[in-house]
C-alpha cells in the first residue's frame, strides 16, 4: 500500500522568522519588512526554479533518469 499522505503546502511565517531571529525588531518594523519581501523579494517563478531543481535531482539520483541527449552523448 502506497502512503499518499505527504507534505504538499509551503508555508513560512515570515512574522516568526523576524521575531526569532531579530528579537528587538518590533512589529512596526516586522511589518515594513514583511511587506517589502513579499512585493519585492520573493519571486513565484524562484520557488519553482527550486522545486524544478529538486525534481531534476531526484530523477537523476533516485530514478535513474537523464535526459535523452545526455544518453545520445555517451554512446
Amino acid at each position: 500500500m502506497q502512503n499518499t499522505e505527504y507534505e504538499k503546502e509551503f508555508v513560512f511565517d515570515i512574522d516568526a522568522y523576524l521575531i526569532d531571529s531579530y528579537p528587538k525588531m518590533n512589529m512596526s518594523t516586522r511589518r515594513a519588512v514583511c511587506t517589502m519581501a513579499l512585493d519585492e523579494w520573493l519571486d513565484e517563478e524562484d520557488l519553482y526554479d527550486t522545486i524544478d531543481s529538486a525534481v531534476a535531482q531526484y530523477a537523476c539520483t533516485q530514478l535513474e533518469l537523464t535526459k535523452k541527449e545526455d544518453e545520445e552523448e555517451e554512446d
